[in-house]
């Protein structure tokens, strides 16, 4: 509104009284003047605006300028039609471990570490190499128990399954069935592609019972855990699509709501979601912090450019590009504006055109010809309508985004 009464006062003091045929300065179009004057500021001479004010189709005022005139204001138009967005929210989170790919290595009988190739954090390992090898006497008394069992002919799946009990994997199950004599340092494999996030022994150290010995974690997918306003958690669902950035690189990446957590922050009034992030290139790093943004309730919605959208203490409105250089402002009312789009929910119709460029001169060109406000179509001065989104916000004096 500052930014048109501006212009309207401008104008007011530099533009004369039109006569039948007004001419116009091509780079200052707020210069007016008759034919062959030149304009005060550049020296230019003026160009026909030949602009004049005349009812359209439909009886409501339009003004009517020339093709110079509509070049001078830069004007642009676009058709409204319709796209495909829903409502935009912005969230902050981090990266943190997949949980699921986490896999701890513990020692269900006690005894000593003889070699470990897992010998420091961060070492990385691909699923079935050796981490470790264990000596145990219990280890081997169940694995003698076995072989006495096969030449006793007992069925081996019973003292097989005994095996697994006391810590053995199928990998190294396997072994000691095909050489058919006992191991006395048992070899501990990698469950799966991973990196050692922990790590509690060294070699030689004796380990009791039941401890954890080491971490391995898989990094190849990761979670992104972002916190999200209450109010706005709502309208996410599983599948919502979501764009994470970066903060310290820039790079995006596409993802989806894989989970809703059903706990609340109530001092910070949020939630959170989790989603989903390949990361086989292994450039994400936990606790990396991220910005989240999501597309909730998307859905084809008739739309126009976000700029297109004027703003007046009585509501929303747009400048028609009635076709044949004739322009009228038109009130509308709005639905929700992302991705650089506005929602029109009402006051517009497929395959009408608005101006996206040039229409605050537009739009001043209108009031100064007597035209504007009060002969909008859909507008009521007794009622004053208001445009309200579908979220209860009121618009109010300036063009803004959600």
């Amino acid at each position: 509104m500052r930014v048109l009464a501006f212009v309207f006062m401008f104008l007011s003091f530099v533009m004369p009284a039109m006569a039948a045929e007004d001419y116009i300065c091509p780079m200052h179009p707020f210069v007016h003047g008759k034919q062959g004057d030149h304009c005060p500021i550049c020296g230019m001479e003026l160009v026909p605006a030949s602009e004049e004010k005349k009812p359209d189709k439909s009886g409501k005022d339009t003004i009517n300028i020339s093709p110079a005139y509509m070049q001078a204001l830069g004007v642009k138009t676009a058709k409204a039609s319709h796209h495909e967005f829903g409502k935009t929210l912005h969230s902050y989170g981090r990266i943190t471990p997949n949980t699921r790919n986490e896999y701890q290595l513990s020692l269900r009988k006690g005894g000593w570490i003889k070699e470990l190739n897992a010998s420091a954090i961060g070492d990385a390992f691909k699923k079935g190499d050796v981490l470790l090898t264990f000596y145990s006497p219990d280890l081997i008394a169940v694995e003698t128990e076995y072989l006495s069992g096969l030449r006793a002919g007992f069925k081996p799946a019973v003292t097989e399954q005994r095996l697994r009990l006391f810590g053995m994997d199928d990998q190294a199950i396997a072994q000691f069935k095909k050489q058919g004599e006992i191991i006395e340092n048992v070899p501990f494999h990698a469950p799966a592609d991973g990196i050692i996030t922990m790590l509690n022994v060294r070699r030689g150290a004796y380990v009791a019972e039941g401890n954890v010995i080491l971490t391995i974690q898989d990094f190849s997918q990761v979670w992104v855990e972002a916190h999200v306003l209450l109010k706005d958690l709502q309208l996410l669902a599983l599948g919502t699509p979501a764009t994470i950035t970066i903060n310290q690189t820039g790079e995006q990446y596409k993802a989806t709501v894989d989970y809703i957590y059903p706990m609340a922050d109530s001092d910070n009034k949020e939630g959170m979601v989790r989603l989903v992030l390949d990361n086989s290139a292994g450039k994400l790093k936990t606790d990396e912090p991220v910005d989240v943004t999501f597309t909730a309730n998307s859905q084809s919605r008739f739309a126009v450019p976000e700029q297109a959208i004027l703003y007046s203490g009585m509501g929303a409105y747009i400048i028609e590009d009635a076709g044949g250089g004739s322009f009228r402002p038109v009130m509308v009312k709005t639905g929700i504006t992302a991705d650089g789009m506005t929602e029109i929910t009402s006051g517009l119709s497929e395959n009408q055109y608005v101006v996206t460029s040039g229409q605050f001169m537009l739009d001043a060109e209108s009031n100064l010809s007597g035209g504007g406000m009060a002969d909008m179509p859909g507008m009521d001065m007794k009622a004053m309508p208001t445009s309200e989104n579908k979220d209860g916000d009121m618009d109010m004096g300036t063009n803004h985004g959600k």
